[in-house]
């Protein structure tokens, strides 16, 4: 799904793939691979702050391309791109599941932010 994004994306904004390429500083042929594996996090963000939608609309999970959340950081939005590309393959039982131990680890993170002796190197 991510690749037939691209492609529709790519020939609206007009230009060819190779430069768009260029332009977000990827090797060549580097969106062509998105045909049969998925981006980092990292990258799916760049793309989609490229083109200036979300990153579920690259995903297929919208059919408008909305634009990415102004008032979320970089760092978030990396963070819910990560959280959704795991659940992706997920069931929805499965989901819930998830859901629930991705809470729990972050009232855990959460609770080990003031104990010194974790963050000391």
């Amino acid at each position: 799904m991510l690749y037939e994004q691209l492609t529709k994306l790519i020939k609206k904004s007009g230009k060819s793939i190779n430069q768009i390429e260029r332009e977000l500083g990827y090797p060549r042929n580097t969106l062509t691979t998105y045909k049969r594996s998925n981006p980092s996090t990292k990258r799916l963000n760049e793309i989609a702050e490229y083109f200036d939608v979300s990153v579920d609309y690259l995903l297929g999970r919208q059919d408008e391309p909305k634009h990415r959340e102004d008032d979320l950081s970089e760092e978030e939005s990396e963070l819910i791109g990560a959280f959704r590309m795991e659940r992706e393959d997920m069931t929805p039982d499965e989901q819930v599941k998830f859901n629930e131990a991705v809470k729990d680890l972050m009232k855990y993170a959460k609770e080990r932010l003031n104990d010194d002796s974790i963050w000391k190197k």
